[in-house]
C-alpha cells in the first residue's frame, strides 16, 4: 500500500500535531516531517498548496498507504486498524470506551480553547491566563472518569494509557509553557 515514508504534515507547537508524533513513535513507524508553520507569512496552512491536501487548513494531516488523514484521533484510530502492535486501546470495549471518552474529552472540550485562532480572539494580554482556565477547567471536569485499574508491570495489555496520553501530554504542557 505505502510507497515510502508516511508524511506528516505538522507544527512543532501544535497540540494535535504531538499526539500524532506520539503515537506515531510508540508504534515506531519511521516517517518524514513537512513542517507547516502556523505562524509564519500568516500561517502556511493558509496556502493554496496545504489547501489542497488538507481543506481544513489544519495541521496535522498524514499522507500514508496513498490517502491523506486529517484529524489527529482519526490518524491514531486508522494507525491502531492498520498497524495494531504495540497497541494503543485495551481489548475489553468498557475500557476502551473508557480510553476514546478521556481522549475525545481532551480533544474535543480541552485542546481547542488553546488554539491559535482561539486565543488570537482573546487577546495577547489574557491569552495564558485564558488557556490556563480553559485547560484546568476541562481536568477539573474529567475527574469523574476514573480510568481502567493499570496493568501490572509483567502485563501485555499495556496499552490503556498511551492513548489518552497522546492527548493529554501535549494539552498539559500548555499549563506551563516552557517558553
Amino acid at each position: 500500500m505505502q510507497v515510502g515514508k508516511p508524511i506528516l504534515y505538522s507544527y512543532f507547537r501544535s497540540s494535535c500535531s504531538w499526539r500524532v508524533r506520539i503515537a506515531l513513535a510508540l508504534k515506531n513507524i519511521d516517517y518524514e516531517t513537512v513542517a507547516i508553520n502556523l505562524t509564519k507569512d500568516g500561517g502556511q496552512q493558509f496556502s493554496e498548496e496545504f489547501q489542497a491536501l488538507n481543506p481544513m487548513k489544519q495541521v496535522p494531516a498524514l499522507k500514508i498507504d496513498g490517502i491523506t488523514i486529517g484529524q489527529s484521533l482519526a490518524i491514531i484510530e486508522y494507525l491502531e486498524e492498520t498497524r495494531p502492535t504495540p497497541r494503543l486501546l485495551p481489548r475489553d470495549p468498557k475500557k476502551r470506551a473508557q480510553v476514546r471518552m478521556v481522549s475525545d474529552l481532551i480533544a474535543s472540550g480541552i485542546q481547542p480553547l488553546q488554539n491559535l485562532s482561539v486565543l488570537k480572539q482573546v487577546g495577547q494580554e489574557n491569552q495564558l491566563t485564558w488557556a490556563q482556565q480553559a485547560i484546568t477547567s476541562g481536568f477539573n471536569g474529567s475527574r469523574w472518569t476514573s480510568p481502567p485499574t493499570l496493568p501490572s508491570a509483567t502485563s501485555t495489555s499495556h496499552c490503556w494509557p498511551w492513548r489518552p496520553s497522546t492527548c493529554l501530554t501535549p494539552v498539559g504542557s500548555q499549563i506551563h509553557p516552557l517558553s
